[in-house]
């Protein structure tokens, strides 16, 4: 994608080659949904004798291998066949504050990525991505280091992010817009963007404005994006928080801009106020794919892979916290084609989700005293 930019001091401003639908058939409203007939699907708590305290992430290691990242700052090993269990001792400086605390998690080549919410000792906070040494028998996390942080630091402590994906030898993270608004158009600051970096944190080759003040930058105004996930064509796709109303899902593209918040995809300020011009949309920005109204609060997402969930497969599957629904999205050529809901309302706040190598699929909810969940179709004997 080729795009023409307008420079500006601080504020990432141009004309993108993406032309829109210009009637803008992306508002969706998930009552109007069909719930997929229950009798299909088969949903399990994993037994262990520990609950999770507002767990965020869940990573697959091996089919039967997990671990689960919780805000207070501790990163358990579950075998859920064995239902065995273990602590993973680290040195990550994580900081449960707000929003924020111990966030994402990231296995790769022998690495643990993690991101999380720091503070510089003076009641200002950040969110920040690091990586250790992790190996068999995943008892800990050796030679931790910080790669990245995002600048500046604010004393808000909402809207930290933050997913993490790697495609071709780059990390890629969501850093929320810590409520500031506007500045998810400026290129001082990581705050409401899309980042890439080399695995080791320096510096990738991103597009570029020459205003860009910040290298990492690759893709800017959104505000709160909690869910990322590469499609089976290789894409990036984001969820991403609006205000009242405007939760969407979109494609990462570098160089563009989702207009936040000079726009608010079909939603208001909390007040009911309009955001920006009150245009929901706009010609300046790039579209995203479907955007909720009402909010649905989206968590992470995964496009499905798998044999357990027979017609499902490349469908994208997105988490719900507010409405503590499972939503199954199939899309054909970028468009959202079918929208089901898998179900609502049977283990609480849907935070993330992953899928195993046999398409078993694996949630965790985000409560006080939350459990490992897992979903298989009730048509496979067992």
């Amino acid at each position: 994608m080729k795009t023409l930019f307008f420079i500006s001091i601080f504020t990432f401003q141009f004309v993108s080659c993406y032309t829109p639908n210009q009637n803008y058939e992306i508002i969706s409203n998930f009552q109007d949904y069909e719930i997929i007939n229950q009798d299909e699907i088969r949903l399990e708590k994993i037994d262990l004798t520990k609950t999770f305290d507002n767990p965020w992430a869940i990573e697959i290691l091996e089919s039967d291998d997990l671990l689960v990242s919780e805000k207070y700052g501790k990163i358990t090993f579950v075998n859920h066949i064995t239902k065995e269990h273990h602590l993973v001792s680290h040195n990550i400086p994580s900081l449960k504050v707000g929003q924020g605390g111990l966030l994402d998690l990231l296995v790769h080549e022998n690495y643990l990525y993690v991101s999380f919410t720091k503070d510089n000792g003076d009641g200002h906070y950040t969110t920040a991505i690091g990586r250790g040494e992790f190996t068999f028998p995943y008892r800990q996390v050796n030679n931790f280091k910080i790669i990245f942080e995002a600048i500046p630091y604010f004393s808000d402590t909402k809207h930290f992010g933050s997913i993490l994906v790697i495609k071709d030898d780059h990390l890629y993270a969501s850093i929320g817009e810590r409520g500031q608004g506007i500045i998810a158009q400026e290129l001082d600051s990581h705050a409401g963007s899309i980042i890439r970096i080399n695995l080791d944190g320096s510096v990738a080759d991103n597009p570029k404005n020459v205003s860009t003040i910040l290298p990492e930058l690759f893709m800017v105004g959104v505000r709160n994006p909690q869910g990322m996930s590469i499609s089976p064509n290789g894409r990036i796709f984001i969820s991403n928080h609006g205000a009242k109303g405007g939760d969407f899902i979109g494609e990462v593209v570098g160089g563009e801009n989702y207009g936040w918040n000079k726009i608010g995809w079909g939603g208001t300020n909390y007040t009911g106020t309009k955001i920006g011009d009150g245009d929901s949309f706009s010609d300046e920005f790039m579209l995203p794919i479907i955007s909720w109204v009402p909010s649905i609060a989206p968590g992470d997402m995964i496009f499905y892979s798998g044999d357990e969930f027979l017609g499902w497969d490349q469908n994208l599957l997105v988490t719900s916290l507010k409405y503590k629904l499972l939503v199954k999205l199939e899309m054909r050529k970028g468009k959202v084609v079918k929208k089901q809901i898998i179900f609502k309302d049977k283990i609480g706040r849907l935070r993330d989700i992953e899928v195993n190598s046999n398409g078993e699929i694996y949630l965790i909810t985000d409560e006080k005293q939350s459990y490992i969940w897992r979903l298989t179709s009730a048509q496979n004997n067992r």
